[in-house]
């Protein structure tokens, strides 16, 4: 790596340190936007009427030192409340974020109330009203490139250190056979960290302290699949997302065509940011199936100056499960 890229990494590195304190978006990113649902509205737990699993991984900015990498692991299904007959969803995620010596790691289990509600064209639709709770830890390395000795600046830690936090959820997700939209926000209690001390400070140095909050970040999402009237095996979905901290906004709109439910293509636009191509295949077994799916960013930004793009690789297994239907109660005239 040449000194110009590596003086480069270093530099965004730093950038996104400060910007911690000036409530740049520190949630991670993704371009696959319909494998990550859960993580980011727990109200859509539970909404496949199902069982599933699914992993994901990304590495983002390929060529650059340090650069973001991101996984993803989660699990939702449906079950219904015994006594109170209340159809619910559940769900449990993990996700690992990292960029050059900082890395965040979570987990959260999620629950969705799922009401019936029928108001687009009188199709039948589910509304789920969820929330989603665990905790978020926070580590930095200590690995530092610097021409001035680094403990004489106490914002940067002359030791490696770790530090959790308590992380809330919440969203509401609707949808139908055909149209979906959902509203949520992330780190509702604003999650924070504080750590410091005076390890290995020579004599005459500063002591070191980090401390800094997790923004709340909110998410409008939305998508609707219509079929091609001459061509009934070709279906088209459309999407878009909006992704923001009331500082700054994400804007992704997204279109993939899918083929007799098996393969399916598209691509996804990131204002100001990437063009992704993406694809995969759908391969049905006796009681679920298995979805695949690639996706590779064309970096549009200056970024691209010193990036290779982005990939991300994601697979999901759903065992579809035969929801009993709600039990209906009748008065009767013989014990009235």
């Amino acid at each position: 790596m040449n000194i110009r890229i590596r003086n480069f990494t270093l530099l965004l590195v730093l950038l996104v340190i400060a910007t911690m304190r000036s409530e740049a978006q520190q949630d991670p990113q993704f371009s696959m936007n319909m494998a990550t649902r859960l993580h980011v509205n727990p109200a859509y737990a539970g909404m496949n009427d199902g069982i599933c699993v699914n992993m994901l991984s990304r590495q983002q900015w390929t060529g650059f030192e340090g650069r973001p990498e991101t996984y993803l692991f989660g699990g939702h299904g449906t079950f219904t409340i015994p006594g109170i007959n209340l159809r619910s969803g559940g769900g449990l995620s993990m996700f690992g974020d990292g960029l050059g010596q900082m890395h965040f790691f979570g987990i959260r289990a999620a629950y969705s109330a799922h009401i019936p509600l029928n108001f687009i064209g009188g199709e039948p639709g589910h509304l789920g009203i969820g929330v989603a709770a665990g905790l978020l830890q926070f580590s930095m390395g200590n690995n530092w490139r610097s021409i001035t000795p680094f403990y004489e600046d106490p914002t940067i830690p002359n030791v490696a250190y770790n530090s959790g936090s308590f992380d809330l959820d919440a969203g509401l997700y609707y949808r139908t056979k055909d149209v979906y939209f959902g509203i949520s926000s992330t780190h509702l209690n604003g999650a924070k960290f504080e750590d410091g001390g005076e390890d290995l400070v020579p004599e005459g140095g500063k002591a070191w302290e980090t401390s800094f909050a997790m923004q709340r970040h909110y998410y409008l999402q939305g998508g609707y699949d219509f079929e091609i009237p001459s061509y009934n095996l070709l279906v088209l979905k459309s999407s878009v997302m909006v992704k923001t901290n009331l500082s700054s906004a994400q804007f992704d709109v997204n279109l993939i065509a899918e083929w007799n439910n098996f393969l399916w293509g598209g691509m996804t636009y990131r204002f100001t940011d990437a063009a992704t191509l993406l694809g995969g295949i759908n391969y049905g077994l006796p009681k679920g199936n298995i979805r695949v799916g690639y996706a590779y960013d064309i970096t549009t930004s200056r970024i691209r100056l010193g990036s290779n793009g982005s990939h991300e690789f994601f697979v999901q297994y759903c065992l579809k499960l035969k929801t009993p239907p709600p039990v209906q109660k009748h008065k009767t005239v013989r014990f009235l």
